[in-house]
């Protein structure tokens, strides 16, 4: 930052630093602002006092402060900075879109500059452009690789795209500088559960929340903020819910439900998320989350209750009865107590045939699942899956005249129904990740037919089924993912709710499922403030 000119500026800059170490924020700003009165053209003491009023909450002013500073001093990387980290935690999109543009000019002139790649990797990844984020991460490690906050920022990235060796590394490094670090633990104990390394994640899972069960969410609004209380799991099977939080609404308080202690009374809050999603990995975490609310007064997001019905075969017995609807028979089994024989006797008495699917219960994305076609793939699957447990699937035949296999993703939030993707491929196992989507412009103009009118795409037999699953499952916030057989049934394959909403990556060729998307992510902030507006909070 340029020096103040003369003698006297440059003391009263100096108390105003003095008065903010000191967190004297308010005489801070009354010092700066008569400051200013003696001294209106000085960028330095206009930048301290933008950072007088952000302490203050007054973005408003800080926000003209700071505009002030940098029309004054267009040369100094800290005014622009100051600007752009309080744009960034602005309620508007275009601020933060002007945050982004301020952050990179920064990082044009000066590559390696700290602050500006670390907070640009966070805005980009808090709005969901997480292939962005990553470019930022791995310049920012490569030019401050003794930087914890970037390893541990960057390894949650890569935890988000499922890039478990490279997350474990940067959680690693953390972790030889801070070896308590609670973040670089949680995010170890998420990259060995997907592993199946049970013992390594539960030494981390208790590392890193037995020290840490409890975190907030940064509020960026202007307004009083609505306390919102999140209910997770330290295990895996949370709903992906941050892109969910209007956080310039929302200040929100994340408890892990198996660490929090029983004992202490539930953080301040006008309504609770539970963000708890799979019945069969979570079912004591669930529990648990049933007993923690018992203390509550405040509207739920997702009822514990609800979610410990939507395991997976007993979600699959109860959609059986949805005209319309054909749901895949399943059967757990104990690998250690059966043998390959023993299983196709199960098998024979649940209906199921070969060919089918087999997985290990608890993961998702296809991770851990295996299709099956005769008594030696069986005995090779067993081998070859982790875990004691394993849950045999029926497989249900979605392919289509043309040879494709098509899987669709539908939500329903609030009871209404909204389309998220169709991927398609030439393999059973679909998944919108490892499809054929960012090959095939063709399939991309039919995957646009789908989101942009999937009513009329779907038809109405089918709509009217979806509803039904919908409300028989009774939750708030939920997804189904089915294809279609050759009579138009709706074959489900999955109905609960950790379904994903993920925004696309900023490649221009995924333009058209942004509003598809920004639709269903509205729909549930809008039920967010709704639930709260019912209790006139």
């Amino acid at each position: 930052m340029n020096p103040p000119n003369d003698t006297t500026t440059e003391r009263l800059a100096v108390k105003i630093s003095e008065l903010l170490a000191n967190e004297k924020h308010q005489q801070a700003l009354d010092t700066a602002n008569h400051a200013l009165t003696m001294h209106p053209q000085n960028a330095a003491l206009c930048d301290l006092a933008g950072v007088c009023a952000s302490r203050l909450g007054d973005a408003a002013q800080a926000e003209q402060h700071h505009r002030n500073a940098l029309l004054l001093d267009q040369t100094t990387t800290a005014i622009r900075l100051n600007l752009a980290n309080l744009l960034a935690g602005s309620s508007r999109d275009e601020d933060r879109e002007e945050a982004k543009a301020l952050f990179l000019e920064i990082i044009q002139a000066e590559p390696s500059h700290l602050q500006a790649l670390n907070n640009l990797g966070i805005l980009l990844f808090q709005t969901g452009y997480v292939s962005a984020a990553h470019t930022v991460y791995t310049a920012l490690v490569t030019h401050h690789p003794d930087e914890i906050t970037a390893h541990v920022n960057f390894g949650h990235v890569l935890l988000y795209l499922n890039n478990l060796i490279l997350a474990q590394t940067h959680f690693h490094i953390a972790l030889s500088f801070n070896p308590d670090l609670p973040e670089a633990h949680q995010g170890l104990a998420s990259v060995f559960h997907r592993l199946h390394d049970e013992d390594k994640a539960c030494f981390h899972r208790k590392r890193g929340f037995s020290a840490q069960p409890v975190s907030r969410l940064s509020y960026s609004g202007q307004t009083k903020a609505v306390p919102l209380l999140i209910l997770a799991s330290a295990q895996e099977g949370n709903i992906p819910w941050r892109f969910l939080i209007d956080r310039k609404v929302f200040e929100t308080t994340i408890i892990a439900v198996e660490y929090f202690d029983n004992a202490a009374p539930l953080p301040a809050h006008a309504l609770v998320f539970n963000a708890i999603g799979d019945a069969d990995l979570c079912h004591d975490g669930l529990k648990r989350a049933q007993h923690l609310l018992e203390s509550s007064h405040a509207p739920i997001i997702n009822q514990p209750a609800a979610v410990l019905k939507t395991g997976r075969v007993a979600n699959a017995m109860q959609r059986q009865a949805v005209p319309g609807v054909i749901s895949p028979r399943m059967v757990f089994f104990s690998k250690p107590d059966t043998d390959a024989a023993r299983v196709s006797k199960v098998l024979a008495q649940a209906h199921i045939h070969f060919p089918f699917l087999l997985r290990t219960p608890g993961f998702h994305g296809g991770n851990y699942f295996l299709p099956v076609e005769n008594r030696h793939a069986l005995h090779v699957a067993m081998e070859a899956l982790p875990g004691e447990n394993l849950l045999a699937i029926e497989f249900l035949n979605s392919q289509s005249k043309d040879g494709l296999f098509r899987k669709y993703r539908v939500m329903s939030i609030n009871g209404r129904l909204y389309p998220i993707h169709m991927a398609i491929s030439t393999q059973w196992k679909v998944h919108y990740f490892s499809s054929d989507m960012d090959k095939s412009p063709a399939y991309r103009r039919e995957e646009s037919l789908f989101l942009n009118d999937f009513s009329t795409y779907i038809g109405s037999s089918a709509l009217t089924s979806l509803l039904r699953i919908s409300q028989s499952i009774g939750l708030d916030f939920c997804g189904m993912d089915f294809g279609f057989d050759s009579n138009g049934n709706i074959l489900l394959y999955e109905a609960n709710a950790t379904m994903a909403i993920n925004p696309p990556s900023d490649d221009a060729q995924w333009d058209y499922k942004r509003k598809a998307i920004e639709n269903a992510l509205k729909a549930t902030k809008n039920m967010f403030s709704e639930r709260v507006t019912r209790t006139h909070f």
